[in-house]
């Protein structure tokens, strides 16, 4: 989709235009005594959510991302990290090209869905000509510790005549995703010979046309997203195009 105007703090997208630590002294038996109950108490961690957050932590000027998930106080379990790190292809950039919207900007709601999203927001720089795939940019998405059965939402993915045309893949480096759900609106397998693409511009407020569920059984390390445009040609309309991240869960064994 497309960015025109920023109306409030959290941002709404137009259809116009992310210490663990003890120390004492313990007779050596004790602490050795110790150690299986310690074991014991480390259980995976499961259905973990990681709401996006209205401001999240982006270094790099503002290529990359990091969202933390810290465990409940009191139980024996490390933070798991998960980032995204944004590089480009061609005359694909990050951003907006005229409306000042950073790459990572969040907008409430996506997808119909009642949550907030992150932004993967970028644009074709440069001529009117139309560089397709050749002009991409590739998001990997990591996690400090595997995960499995990672579950997110991307929504928004769809057309606007002269100004965009979504296109999705998501890398397989040896497992596979399911889809567990996609939108009325959304075609193809999210692979590079058949991206996920959308029918029409829907309203990613309210509209869940533009919606694919991915579920990871795993465990996931790091996966690219790779995201083009491959509009026909042109208009006076801005090439600015983004879809959103949203509704992300896994599981993790902690320790």
């Amino acid at each position: 989709m497309k960015y025109d105007d920023v109306t409030s703090n959290d941002l709404r997208p137009s259809r116009r235009t992310v210490t663990r630590a003890a120390a004492w002294s313990v007779p050596v038996v004790a602490a050795a005594a110790a150690v299986p109950a310690y074991a014991a108490s480390c259980t995976p961690l499961t259905n973990v959510s990681m709401p996006i957050p209205a401001t999240g932590t982006v270094t790099n000027n503002g290529r990359d991302y990091s969202l933390t998930y810290t465990p409940p106080s009191g139980q024996f379990a490390d933070p798991v990290t998960m980032t995204i790190k944004a590089s480009y292809v061609g005359r694909m950039a990050p951003g907006s090209e005229s409306q000042n919207v950073p790459l990572y900007t969040t907008f409430n709601p996506v997808g119909g869905l009642g949550t907030r999203g992150l932004g993967l927001i970028q644009t074709v720089t440069g001529n009117s000509t139309v560089p397709g795939r050749s002009a991409r940019g590739i998001y990997t998405i990591g996690f400090t510790k595997p995960v499995t059965n990672l579950r997110f939402w991307l929504t928004d993915i769809d057309v606007l005549a002269g100004d965009y045309d979504d296109r999705i893949e998501l890398s397989n480096s040896g497992w596979s995703e399911v889809v567990t759900s996609r939108g009325s609106g959304i075609s193809g397998l999210g692979t590079e010979a058949s991206p996920w693409r959308g029918a029409g511009s829907y309203n990613d407020n309210t509209s869940g046309a533009g919606n694919v569920r991915v579920q990871f059984a795993g465990p996931v390390s790091s996966f690219d997203l790779t995201y083009w445009n491959n509009i026909g040609s042109f208009s006076g309309v801005d090439r600015n195009q983004g879809v959103f991240l949203t509704g992300i869960t896994f599981d993790y064994q902690p320790c």
